[in-house]
């Protein structure tokens, strides 16, 4: 006999490249979590050629994990598909949730990010609030609440490391954006969606398709304010001009191409989803704004995150 009310699961995809400290961290806090009444977690490690005890880490101290193995060049994006695949083949998830490495959490969290998807309509994705890990918190992505393609300028619910505490503490807002740590989307609608872009965007750029597209196909796309993802800003996105490194790194990650700012990644993500009579205006902006951003805008921010 079927049971009335089935537990219903989530898998955690969390890819990860020599980080065992950062990612002992991460587990550690998914195990202390209290889950909601009728769900339960699964998280699953996809170890891209770590060399670090990763795998030594993983067997004594949580056996109770799922573990896949990458081939070293996977990347973020193709680890969570082909986590994706083989949780949806051999742990029949009704959710994946995407996460990074390195990220952070606090008690209740995935108790409110449950709370947040029943809030949503059906088939929809649910982000998380990204915060800096120092004190005092800031917020590095808020969601984003509008495109102008015309003058490809988005518009966003907060600036860029607002501080925490202007930030509402609660509440689901539509976003055509996504920061793909800390995002909720049922199995069904992951395969719906043909999954994430891996040839495109093998490292970046991914998790914003994936909003975009969602969006087109009529399913929503929302941030939840309650939902923290608490990173360590001064560890990711090498090249991105609020990390101020030396230029000669800065000047790299445009022709990188694993990089934030690589210019073809910026080509295919204008070409798909912009207009594309304005693809010289798009990439000649990108350029731009992100050398002002790196040469000006945070300029002293290094010293703050």
């Amino acid at each position: 006999m079927q049971r009335e009310n089935p537990e219903k699961s989530i898998c955690i995809l969390i890819p990860t490249f020599n980080r065992v400290s950062y990612l002992r961290i991460l587990l550690e806090q998914l195990r202390a979590q209290v889950c909601t009444p009728g769900f339960k977690f699964i998280p699953l490690i996809i170890v891209d050629g770590s060399a670090d005890g990763t795998l030594e880490m993983l067997s004594a101290e949580f056996p109770s994990a799922s573990v896949l193995r990458g081939t070293g060049d996977w990347w973020w994006t193709k680890c969570i598909n082909e986590g994706a695949k083989y949780a949806i083949q051999n742990l029949c998830p009704d959710y994946l949730l995407l996460m990074n490495d390195d990220s952070q959490i606090q008690p209740g969290y995935l108790s409110a990010l449950i709370d947040s998807s029943k809030l949503a309509q059906n088939d929809c994705i649910i982000g998380s609030l990204s915060v800096t890990e120092k004190t005092p918190h800031k917020v590095s992505f808020s969601g984003v609440k509008a495109i102008n393609w015309f003058l490809l300028k988005k518009k966003l619910y907060f600036k860029s490391f607002e501080l925490l505490e202007n930030i509402p503490s609660t509440g689901l807002f539509p976003t055509y954006a996504l920061n793909g740590r800390g995002t909720l989307i049922s199995s069904s609608l992951f395969q719906k969606l043909t999954f994430l872009n891996e040839r495109s965007f093998p490292q970046y750029g991914s998790d914003d398709d994936l909003a975009l597209r969602a969006w087109k196909k009529g399913h929503g796309v929302y941030i939840s304010y309650s939902c923290k993802i608490y990173d360590r800003t001064h560890d990711t996105s090498k090249g991105s001009a609020f990390r101020q490194d030396a230029i000669p790194v800065f000047v790299k990650s445009f022709f990188t191409r694993n990089s934030v700012n690589y210019i073809p990644k910026q080509f295919v993500f204008f070409y798909y989803h912009g207009i594309k009579i304005l693809m010289p205006f798009y990439l000649m902006k990108f350029i731009l704004g992100t050398s002002y951003a790196y040469f000006f805008k945070y300029k002293k921010m290094k010293y703050e995150l």
